[in-house]
């Protein structure tokens, strides 16, 4: 008796990974473009940034600077009592204001027109997949099928005792604090984290192997950073590389170096950075190509070396930003089906923003990258340190620092930078600024909003 052969079900589009990415390509696809789309998640809708990365790590910043703020109460004649702060109860805040928003993206996907099929995708071969649910198995098939199925935490297995350690996806199940934390990694997640849990009361250690923390920010201002995080209590170990991690008893851990003295605390944490996605995903039954890095491979136009077939957000490597996945997944829509071929994701002048305290920014070039560019004798640098209004009647003072980098001959702005209390929502803006070619001249003629820390960068001098 000869099998059923069971023939896959069509779409114009698939999506695979309801990340942000994914969902900003499949809700394009569907509402404005009206293709049969499909969204295929293995997990949560929302994908890291809204389940286990920027949503929740603002929410919990937020508490942060609110408890921050209110430590300089006084000095603005406001009498506040003693502070009663629960992480279980911020905690499960955070969890239900998670759960909100994933029922919100699904009606939004839903509401686009695009289909939703929870359960785990597996290639078969370059243009079939199969779909297990939690009750059956189906194929699926599509002129086109988009990759999106975004990143995770690194966790090098080749170091000892790195099963003691937690990443930042657990992080973010933690039900009480640990009274310190030590934290094996200076970048964004690491930075981030230590001087949030610093606002609630945990003593944070960082070790890195580089000489500066978040490598991907201007030089200057990182080490401008490093010195307020170190007042802060923030312990941070440069250019230093761990050897192992032991527990040495309940709810306590050893941390030893290659050259410095080992470290005790109650945890430790692994924030090395992300890899991508594609373990599971049936690849090796594919000709998809994939980088020396493991991420998938495509060319400016998010193509892979299979037709019909793409990438975005993370799982490539490109830019591992949530805005970023988003603008390239409608863009990529827009190439396919909005009659622009040469639609692209353009990655330079992108902004981003380090929730430390205070938080750091950046857009363009960092002095290094701009003097690589077009010479050192051919930039010219622009840069103010001030404290912010907002602590001139108090006497816990945090400075800022702004910096902004020219290329010569017209000083066309090639990168602008800071850090200090509200840099975080100055930034874009400047953002939008720079994207259309503004120069020093063009800055330093706008007219300042008084009195703001981003008049600042248009007296800059």
């Amino acid at each position: 008796m000869t099998a059923e052969v069971k023939v896959p079900i069509k779409y114009d589009v698939i999506v695979i990974g309801g990340g942000s990415g994914g969902l900003g390509c499949a809700r394009r696809c569907a509402g404005i473009y009206k293709k049969k789309t499909l969204l295929i998640e293995a997990k949560h809708m929302g994908g890291t940034c809204v389940n286990k990365g920027c949503v929740p790590k603002k929410i919990l910043y937020s508490a942060g600077v609110i408890l921050d703020d209110i430590s300089h109460a006084e000095a603005y004649g406001i009498k506040v009592g003693a502070v009663d702060f629960s992480w279980s109860k911020l905690n499960q805040i955070m969890l239900d204001d998670l759960k909100n928003k994933n029922i919100s993206l699904e009606e939004k996907l839903k509401k686009s027109g695009a289909d939703l099929v929870m359960g785990k995708a597996t290639f078969l071969d370059d243009h079939l997949i199969e779909v297990t649910t939690e009750k059956e198995k189906l194929t699926y098939t599509a002129d086109h099928i988009v990759i999106s199925t975004g990143s995770r935490s690194l966790m090098p297995r080749s170091l000892p005792g790195i099963n003691l350690t937690f990443d930042s996806d657990a992080f973010f199940q933690l039900k009480e604090l640990p009274k310190n934390l030590f934290i094996i990694g200076g970048g964004y997640i690491g930075c981030e984290i230590s001087c949030l849990l610093t606002k609630f009361g945990v003593k944070c250690t960082i070790v890195m192997m580089e000489p500066n923390i978040v490598w991907p920010f201007d030089r200057e201002i990182t080490k401008f950073q490093m010195e307020i995080m170190k007042k802060m209590g923030i312990g941070i170990i440069t250019e230093e590389m761990v050897k192992s991690v032991e527990q040495i008893g309940e709810n306590h851990y050893k941390v030893s170096f290659k050259n410095h003295e080992p470290v005790e605390a109650d945890k430790v944490m692994c924030a090395m950075g992300r890899i991508s996605n594609i373990e599971g995903l049936g690849l090796d039954k594919t000709h998809i190509e994939l980088t020396k890095f493991n991420q998938v491979k495509v060319d400016e136009f998010e193509n892979t070396n299979i037709p019909g077939v793409y990438a975005i957000g993370d799982v490539t490597g490109k830019l591992m930003l949530t805005p970023v996945a988003i603008n390239t997944g409608k863009t990529l829509a827009d190439r396919l089906f909005g009659n622009d071929p040469k639609a692209k994701m353009n990655y330079d002048n992108v902004p981003s923003v380090v929730f430390t305290s205070p938080p750091m920014g950046k857009i363009g070039l960092i002095e290094d990258e701009a003097a690589q560019a077009f010479g050192k004798l051919n930039i010219k640098i622009y840069k103010t340190e001030f404290t912010n209004l907002f602590y001139s009647v108090s006497e816990k003072k945090v400075p800022s620092l702004l910096k902004v980098i020219c290329a010569l001959p017209d000083e066309k702005v090639v990168g602008l930078h800071g850090v200090g209390k509200g840099i975080d929502e100055a930034m874009q803006g400047f953002a939008v600024a720079i994207k259309k070619g503004i120069t020093y001249k063009d800055l330093v003629s706008t007219v300042g909003i008084h009195p703001t820390a981003s008049e600042e960068y248009v007296y800059i001098s």
